[in-house]
């Protein structure tokens, strides 16, 4: 009983149907994930839009975990369910290597050859009896296939480690702030279900950031700086990492000025915050506070400017527009009912990623022998030829026959050739 529903189990996932079933799902996850934003790589602001759709968009991303599709536990079940699959395939596959690798071709498949000739010559020597020469070629290509579905075992492997072990992080920093070596100091984590959360080893500071842009607005180039007490300085920019003991740390184009605001409402003392501006256009940042009193602020950068030297500030209260003007460093605005905002500095801020990925390795390992497994499928191809000569008086009667196991017609040549060399005309 036990053996039959194995052998039943196996039938259900080496099925062509169970197959194209894992394959579609796959590509329709990671569909999802290259369209909508993804925990852990989006911008909150972007994570915030997908929730803005309507209660059962909302309903829909938060039950099928669309803005998280790499971690779900359906993704998850579809790799188990995927490597299982390729796993039987392989080991089948490697099975009938051997065997296919000696196999020598037959009688009946020469008979079938789509290149065949049959004609006279003059005697070449003194034969005492027929001969047959049969000569097989690019026997390397019949492992093509089992290194192709290795490298896709490879890749499914590698995926299912980062679902389970694999960890995003990241924090936003301030030039000149200090980024502590504790899990607490970054400001979102999104392990995996096994995953230890992400923390450097030593603290990191943000000494600088450098930033260009084209005429347009859009942002050019990226650089940031920043030091570590044991290793000295660095230097980042967007596609670069650099590599701790603990993971990898990059950055990408969440970048853009910050505002270190000082305010009094007349009510509950001095406040003190530094806000973050995001990219509302080309060039164009903003960002606001929340409370009655609420602090607007918006800055340009042209393609020529390094550093924002003022900002515009709007300062609302409900329906009230209480301020509108421009702040430098160090000036102080004046509002209704004895209240002021002061602009004590404009540095630029970063968006600072941490990454652990325990399966990057087999990713670029999977893809080097699914290509390798792919170009001996296609580049090299199995043919077998056979060279039978009949003495007769004075003459050989000589039959030829050529089988490419794939892509014939690239083979016609080859056997002109070969009746060219045997002496019959082609």
């Amino acid at each position: 009983m036990t053996l039959a529903w194995m052998r039943g189990l196996k039938r259900f996932f080496r099925s062509p149907a169970t197959i194209v079933g894992e394959l579609l799902f796959l590509t329709l996850a990671m569909v999802v994930g290259a369209s909508l934003p993804q925990t852990g790589t989006a911008s909150a602001a972007d994570l915030a839009r997908l929730r803005q759709h309507g209660r059962w968009i909302t309903a829909l991303v938060d039950t099928l975990g669309l803005d998280h599709i790499f971690q779900s536990p359906a993704f998850l079940l579809a790799l188990a369910m995927a490597t299982i699959s390729l796993c039987i395939v392989l080991l089948e596959q490697l099975r009938r290597l051997p065997a296919a690798w000696r196999q020598p071709p037959t009688e009946a498949q020469f008979r079938v050859a789509p290149f065949q000739a049959d004609f006279t010559r003059p005697a070449r020597g003194t034969a005492p009896a027929p001969e047959t020469r049969i000569r097989t070629t690019g026997r390397l290509g019949l492992a093509g296939s089992p290194l192709f579905h290795l490298g896709l075992l490879l890749v499914i492997v590698a995926a299912t480690l980062r679902a389970l072990f694999g960890v995003e992080a990241a924090v936003d920093l301030l030039e000149r702030e200090t980024l502590p070596a504790t899990v607490e100091a970054w400001g979102a984590q999104w392990p995996g279900p096994l995953a230890k959360p992400f923390r450097l080893d030593e603290p990191l500071t943000l000494e600088a950031v450098r930033i260009s842009r084209y005429e347009s607005g859009d942002l050019k180039e990226l650089g940031v700086r920043f030091t570590l007490p044991g290793s000295g300085s660095h230097h980042l920019g967007i596609n670069q990492e650099f590599q701790t003991s603990r993971g990898r740390v990059y950055v990408n184009s969440d970048v853009g000025p910050a505002a270190l605001v000082e305010w009094s409402d007349g009510v509950s003392g001095i406040h003190r915050e530094a806000l973050l501006l995001a990219r509302e256009g080309p060039g164009t940042f903003s960002a606001r506070t929340s409370g009655d009193m609420a602090l607007h602020a918006r800055i340009h950068l042209s393609s020529s400017e390094d550093r924002p030297s003022s900002m515009e500030l709007r300062v609302t209260e409900g329906p009230l527009l209480l301020f509108v003007g421009r702040l430098a460093p160090g000036e102080t605005a004046t509002i209704p009912g004895g209240r002021t905002v002061r602009l004590e500095g404009l540095p630029f801020w970063a968006r600072l990623h941490g990454n652990r990925d325990p399966g990057l390795w087999l990713v670029y390992a999977g893809f080097a022998v699914g290509l390798i497994g792919a170009s001996l499928t296609y580049a090299v191809i199995r043919v077998d030829e056979r060279v039978q000569i009949t003495p007769g008086d004075g003459q050989e009667r000589v039959r030829i026959a050529l089988r490419p196991h794939r892509f014939a017609p690239l083979f016609r040549d080859r056997f002109e050739r070969l009746v060219r060399d045997h002496g019959g005309q082609p």
